[in-house]
């Protein structure tokens, strides 16, 4: 998932990323284990769905920042990857794991935000500047990319406000 640019520099990154996470958990704090995994919306995905796909395109981050295929964090074959829509992409992430348990999606949800920290860490404002091509060379494409900042921001902080905003709007709807 991409998004326009909305930060520029690793200080305003990881300020994002933190408060973005901190709200996303708080709303998850308050929530049941029937919520999490009964409630559905439209779409007929749990909060726990919800979190699995955030897990998901956060992982496929951390392996862009591994120079390894996002389509391998994704969980998704190249083709759809790089020929799929992301509603095809996420519709194949849904069927896939909706039978994890929600402490196992739980755990792999803050395991790979963990995992996104830690290699922020090492990086600098330049890195993140690079664009996405300095990353995942061989994948296709005819031009470098967005920078890995607008990458990493739209697989998280702006990604985590997003569905959190969703999975209020269907908690409340439930009650």
């Amino acid at each position: 998932m991409m998004t326009e640019h909305r930060v520029t520099t690793k200080a305003e990154l990881l300020a994002d990323i933190q408060r973005s996470w901190d709200a996303l958990n708080v709303t998850l704090e308050r929530l049941t284990e029937s919520q999490m995994t009964l409630l559905q919306d439209e779409q007929g995905w749990t909060v726990k769905d919800h979190l699995i796909h955030l897990m998901r395109w956060e992982r496929s981050v951390v392996f862009f920042l591994q120079n390894q295929p996002r389509h391998a964090g994704l969980g998704v074959d190249e083709a759809l990857y790089l020929n799929g829509s992301v509603d095809e992409i996420n519709a194949v992430i849904f069927q896939q794991c909706k039978d994890l348990p929600l402490q196992d999606a739980l755990a792999q949800f803050r395991d790979v935000h963990q995992q996104l920290l830690k290699l922020l860490q090492p990086l600098t404002d330049v890195d993140l500047q690079k664009p996405y091509r300095h990353y995942l060379p061989d994948e296709p494409g005819d031009d470098e990319g967005p920078p890995a900042l607008n990458v990493i921001y739209g697989n998280s902080a702006h990604h985590f406000a997003e569905h959190q905003s969703w999975i209020e709007a269907l908690v409340k709807g439930a009650s």
